[in-house]
């Protein structure tokens, strides 16, 4: 239900549909609370530029890992810091803590997180699996779009093979963050008991009564080999075992239920979700993933079925019939106020010069003729700066090269002052006006 209570539209989106395309417009066009579960295996933001491979069924693999803020759109920052300013803070450590290439992998994760949290249902789960590469950023950036209340389990999936680690011990597991959306979610305990040696010798209660050997529910640790052989592996770098994305399903959803993939990669979820009986949606960058999914149910769910037939690949993401509005009033992107009139290129220029003086505002240089400094953002659009007069300002070229998209100017300034290649006088008088 919507604030207000008006009641949402159905899916609006076919069973077995795999989009094939970036997963934010696909995302933004499926309707509010209409999803039960989601479990996704993003990038991981682990500064691979590129692999390619050839899959077992002959497709040509490829994808790139490696996070820029030249990746960020400024609608994205002006989303985040107007509507959400605790994920906005965690963006911002990221960056400040791990790197640019770290604040701007979150927040490209984040206005998709957001949603995913949209669209699910009031009782539904989202599964997020990552590894020790952005963990701790991912957890945080789920905290705050879902609650920390909503968290319930950081599973570990732990396997085993060779590694070559000098210095650290070797890296064997992921991590799977699992939030529910509300204080009600769907956990099926019976559907994925697993046999225990207490179970297995029996056990009786206190009145002398015989236990039922049920099993027990599985910990937060899961040891399932997924070894090179694996008869199930495609060749697809980054697939994940079955086995793992059964286990969620099976628990947090129940047949017929609607299961989401935005990055569907070689289709683990979406052909645990085939065998299990629930309906399913997969979104994914590259046009691969279509054969890739096909070849794998007809492999590993019935091959006398017509997937080529059944698995729709629409060409335009699909459009929202629950009115277009977001299932809350905090998800609509922000309009910043501008000001009255908009100012030409040679007045900003003169206002600045006027103000401040023929002087770089990042090192303090004063060039010999003002047309050596260049007009800049204080705080880049990339990170939510606006096209303001108060948030323009002067630089020299090397000045403006360092700032670059990346920077404030009061991180540039920082950065001159660790160089000591900033005018020291100016920059006292600067720092207490």
């Amino acid at each position: 239900m919507l604030q207000g209570g008006t009641q949402l539209a159905a899916l609006n989106v076919a069973n077995r549909t795999l989009f094939i395309g970036d997963n934010l417009p696909v995302l933004r066009g499926i309707n509010s609370e209409s999803v039960d579960l989601i479990a996704t295996d993003p990038p991981f933001n682990k500064g691979v530029k590129a692999f390619e491979g050839i899959t077992k069924a002959g497709e040509n693999v490829s994808y790139t890992d490696v996070w820029t803020w030249g990746d960020v759109q400024a609608e994205w920052t002006n989303e985040i810091l107007g509507n959400h300013p605790a994920l906005y803070s965690v963006i911002q450590a990221a960056n400040a803590s791990a790197g640019d290439d770290m604040g701007a992998f979150l927040c490209w994760l984040a206005v998709r997180v957001l949603e995913c949290h949209r669209v699910l249902k009031p009782t539904g789960s989202m599964y997020l699996h990552i590894d020790h590469t952005a963990h701790a950023y991912a957890k945080a950036m789920m905290d705050a779009v879902f609650g920390r209340k909503n968290f319930r389990n950081e599973i570990v999936w732990a396997y085993t093979g060779p590694q070559r680690a000098l210095g650290h011990f070797p890296r064997k597991h992921d991590t799977i963050l699992f939030y529910s959306k509300s204080d009600k979610w769907v956990f099926n305990r019976d559907a994925i008991r697993i046999p225990s040696k207490w179970n297995e010798l029996g056990g009786f209660s206190k009145d002398g009564v015989e236990r039922k050997n049920r099993g027990k529910v599985p910990e937060d640790w899961w040891h399932m080999t997924f070894g090179p052989n694996t008869k199930e592996r495609t060749g697809y770098p980054t697939q994940k075992p079955l086995a793992v994305y059964e286990r969620i399903i099976k628990v947090s959803s129940d047949e017929g239920n609607v299961v989401l993939d935005p990055f569907a990669g070689c289709a683990t979820t979406c052909v645990a979700a085939e065998r299990l009986g629930r309906k399913w949606i997969g979104i994914d960058i590259n046009e691969e993933a279509t054969d890739v999914i096909r070849d794998r149910l007809q492999g590993e769910v019935s091959k006398s079925m017509a997937w080529k037939t059944l698995v729709k690949t629409p060409k335009q993401p699909p459009k929202r019939t629950d009115g277009g509005a977001p299932a809350a009033p905090e998800l609509r992107v922000i309009s910043r106020k501008r000001n009255a009139r908009r100012w030409s290129v040679k007045e900003v220029r003169e206002t600045l010069l006027g103000e401040n003086g023929q002087r770089c505002q990042g090192c303090g240089w004063e060039p010999p003729y003002p047309d050596y400094l260049q007009i800049d953002h204080k705080k880049p659009r990339s990170l939510g700066g606006a096209d303001e007069m108060d948030n323009y300002t002067l630089l020299c070229d090397p000045c403006n090269r360092l700032k670059s998209n990346k920077l404030t100017l009061n991180e540039l300034r920082d950065i001159r002052v660790k160089e000591s290649r900033i005018d020291v006088a100016w920059w006292t008088e600067e720092r207490w006006r």
